[in-house]
């Protein structure tokens, strides 16, 4: 009797100790369980990624439900790894909390005895729920002892914030409580129309690039009508001045009138990425710049739960992840540095990190990492390498690409005169694509630009050899420009078909491209670690080419378009990758189309290859510009190498429509970033012309445009019209830049050997 009471009695303990099997746990209430808020004006004992006043988070207040939720209400948490911490005094029962937070976020409560980093636990997780902006919700729990309660370590959409905060030993009624409401601005579901907001913003900088390409188009496309009608002085000299206005703006407004990136000149993330990789590329190579960055963050133990919760590109699979095998293996990473080095490439990446703020250094993490070539390498590692990472070091390497423009735009005036210049200035000011805003205030971004345009001018300028090593120069830097050479081989090809003998300019170019080779190529072993420095470089190379990007743009990010595959369908906050299933689905649709991609390839050759029939070595490098965009073997480019565009402007000196249309290309780029019938509410009559606001598809349409235009100007090379008589270039500058100036000195030196030329325009 004895026995069976006591299993009786212990069965009972058992069964009181286990949790309730329903779908909601009941909490468990101790006797003295009260209903006041627990952190009723507490200051917290601990902050980690937040910016704001902490007082508000307990004040009692909080904002009308669906405030911006960056509301002066509001406390920021610049991180997923941003958190809040109190000291409740005691240890006190906890079963229900109320938080007032950004809508689409979900956060974490933890809860600790003696507050040491490794006790505390997960209480609950406040999830999200519909609508924009502030959101209250609330959750009970099982009942739990604590003394410490922590809020945060968000997930969503990178932008997490918190109003108000509060927890209690019983949920009070009603739940949530009635709190007091503070006026907040309301949360913007759309952007505002850029005529809303202050003077000179990014937005309104866009807006004047494509003003200003507009006017071009107007001004190019007029003087092109008055060329055909006979032009009166006065009107000439009328166009002329335009003309240098329009150039001189234009390249101003390049560089938002000295805004630049609107309230710093360097562009820390760009230059981050190409110093440090340069700097360290015999320890991180391609693949370990965010892993190391991350185990020398989390040796500073104030970073080290950031890091833990870290996301940060897997350079090997270009997949997001997370820290934990990192962290776990440190050696992976510190095996490759000698201490010194270590030690230094700490302090450079202190700079770096104190340089971005802290929610900009973390997604500064999931970008691609260095891709610089090995002959870049030579230059940009010695540079990086002459001291630690300072201001006035990095402000100096960040100098040297205005330098770069500035002589890029005085060879072009020097080969061709100030009205091709105007031209090419207006290309290179205006196009969307390629804006400041993505290399500008960064390392050594410009320098293949400043070859592949020196390039051709030096062949204008009759330096076949020059202009060759430029050419290859600039695609040892950044491999593409090769395209450049396509055209050449062409003419080479029609020669020997027509004649059995080849062109010797054409023959110079190739000689001096393949010194190029010789001599830049032995040198660059010696900086990326020899020939393995290569083969790393190839396998980055193909990584990237099979990891879609939503600025890419090109013939392969046309074909691969499909408007069921796009961002705004597809992109997740749930998945670690958010845009996981949008690559995926970009890779797959294109090995799908790649017989349509191989066909438009060839009929882009086919163009090409009528229009460089018996042209000068330069005109056929600069039409060959144009198959960078096709990309011929599935090569896709992110927007901002599309300052390409500078080279094919020079073609202005043979067509003078060539300038219009190049401005209507660039005026487009601006007017499908504008979008400016986004507002149109779905449903409504004309909804189908609502334009898209996401990069993606916005990059997809600029192809497009881009490749109209360059496909038309192929087409005019190739089939000029029959009544364009009078050459372009009539009209020399007073520099001595025109086509006249040179070009009879060329024809009689190559008479015999050069095809009939193709009638030009006026």
């Amino acid at each position: 009797m004895l026995r069976f009471g006591s299993f009786t009695v212990i069965s009972g303990l058992i069964l009181l100790a286990l949790p309730s099997t329903g779908q909601a746990a009941e909490p468990l209430y101790s006797a003295d369980c009260g209903t006041d808020n627990l952190l009723d004006r507490k200051v917290p004992t601990g902050r980690q990624d937040t910016r704001g006043n902490l007082g508000l988070l307990t004040d009692g207040a909080a904002a009308p439900e669906g405030a911006q939720w960056d509301a002066p209400v509001a406390v920021i948490f610049e991180t997923g790894a941003g958190s809040v911490t109190y000291d409740l005094g005691q240890p006190t029962p906890v079963s229900a909390f109320m938080v007032q937070a950004d809508a689409n976020d979900s956060y974490k409560i933890f809860g600790s005895l003696d507050g040491s980093a490794s006790s505390f636990k997960v209480l609950g997780e406040i999830d999200t729920v519909s609508g924009h902006g502030l959101r209250t919700r609330t959750i009970v729990v099982n009942s739990s002892e604590v003394r410490y309660l922590r809020i945060g370590e968000g997930l969503g959409d990178n932008f997490y914030s918190i109003s108000e905060f509060q927890a209690f030993c019983k949920a009070p009624t009603p739940f949530p409580p009635r709190l007091r409401t503070v006026d907040a601005p309301a949360a913007r579901v759309v952007s505002r129309p850029w005529w809303k907001l202050g003077w000179w913003t990014n937005d309104v900088s866009s807006r004047t690039e494509m003003c200003l390409a507009i006017g071009g188009v107007v001004l190019l496309g007029w003087g092109w009508w008055l060329r055909k009608r006979g032009m009166p002085e006065f009107r000439r000299k009328l166009r002329d001045g335009l003309l240098i206005t329009l150039g001189v703006l234009s390249f101003g407004a390049y560089w938002n009138f000295g805004s630049f990136h609107f309230g710093n000149y360097i562009h820390i993330w760009d230059t981050y990425h190409y110093y440090i990789g340069s700097k360290y590329f015999n320890e991180l190579s391609y693949d370990r710049l965010y892993e190391c960055v991350s185990i020398a963050d989390s040796e500073d133990p104030s970073l080290r739960r950031r890091v833990e919760l870290r996301k940060i590109m897997n350079l090997r699979t270009n997949v997001l992840g997370n820290t934990r095998e990192v962290l776990a293996h440190p050696e992976h990473c510190k095996d490759h540095f000698k201490p010194a080095r270590w030690e230094a490439f700490k302090r450079d990446v202190a700079f770096f990190r104190n340089r971005h703020g802290v929610k900009r250094w973390e997604e500064a993490q999931t970008d691609h990492g260095y891709n610089g070539t090995p002959v870049w390498n030579i230059l940009g590692s010695a540079l990086a390498n002459t001291g630690p990472a300072t201001y006035p070091q990095v402000l100096t390497l960040t100098l040297l690409d205005p330098t770069l423009a500035l002589g890029m735009m005085g060879m072009i005036w020097w080969a061709f005169g100030w009205r091709v210049l105007c031209v090419a200035l207006i290309v290179f000011g205006t196009n969307f694509p390629s804006r400041f805003y993505w290399t500008g205030g960064a390392y050594l971004r410009w320098d293949w630009l400043f070859y592949l345009v020196g390039g051709v001018c030096l062949m204008k300028k009759d330096r076949p050899i020059l202009g060759g090593f430029f050419l290859a120069y600039s695609t040892l830097l950044r491999v593409f420009p090769m395209f450049m050479f396509i055209g050449p081989l062409m003419v080479l090809i029609q020669e020997y078909r027509k004649t059995r003998t080849l062109d010797r300019r054409y023959l110079k170019v190739i000689a001096g491209a393949t010194l190029a080779v010789v001599l830049l190529v032995p040198l660059s072993l010696a900086t990326s670690g020899g020939i393995d420095g290569y083969v790393r470089f190839k396998q980055n190379s193909e990584k990237h080419k099979e990891t879609p990007l939503t600025n890419y743009m090109g013939l392969r990010t046309i074909v691969a378009y499909a408007p069921s595959e796009v961002g705004k369908v597809l992109r997740t906050d749930k998945l670690e990758d958010p845009w996981g299933a949008w690559k995926e689905a970009k890779v797959r649709t294109f090995r799908e189309r790649r017989p349509l991609y191989g066909v438009l390839v060839v009929g882009f050759l086919a163009l090409l290859w009528f229009a460089v029939r018996g042209t000068e070595p330069w005109v056929a490098c600069a039409l060959s510009a144009t198959m960078i965009s096709v990309g011929v073997v599935g090569v896709e480019l992110t927007c901002y190498y599309y300052s390409f565009l500078t080279v094919v402007a020079l073609l202005y000196e043979k067509r003078r429509e060539v300038g219009l249309m190049l401005a209507a290309v660039t005026a487009s780029t601006g007017f499908i970033d504008w979008a400016p019938t986004r507002f149109l509410p779905d449903g409504a009559p004309w909804s189908w012309m609502k334009m898209p606001t996401w990069l993606d598809e916005q990059y997809m349409w600029m192809s497009v445009t881009t490749l109209i235009g360059f496909g038309w100007i192929l087409y005019r090379f190739g089939f000029p019209p029959p009544e364009a008589a009078e050459p372009a270039a009539a009209e020399t500058d007073s520099s001595g830049g025109g086509e006249n100036s040179s070009r009879e000195g060329r024809r009689s030196r190559h008479k015999k050997k050069a095809a009939p030329a193709k009638t030009e325009a006026a």
